[in-house]
């Protein structure tokens, strides 16, 4: 858990990098959005969802 806390931090302030030297207009914004929601976002789903399946595997024991 640790492991992903540090992760996140990380790409929030690449995230935050990214969008402070790409350029200041509405489509780098936009940009950076489509690329968390086509990339970063996925892996946060799969976590959860495997988070998930491991709780209802204790629960159904």
């Amino acid at each position: 858990m640790q492991l992903y806390i540090q992760a996140s931090i990380v790409l929030g302030l690449l995230f935050i990098i990214f969008i402070f030297t790409a350029s200041t207009s509405v489509m780098a914004v936009l940009t950076t959005l489509e690329w968390v929601t086509t990339y970063i976002l996925p892996w946060i789903a799969l976590y959860w969802f495997i988070q998930f399946v491991k709780a209802y595997k204790e629960r159904t024991k």
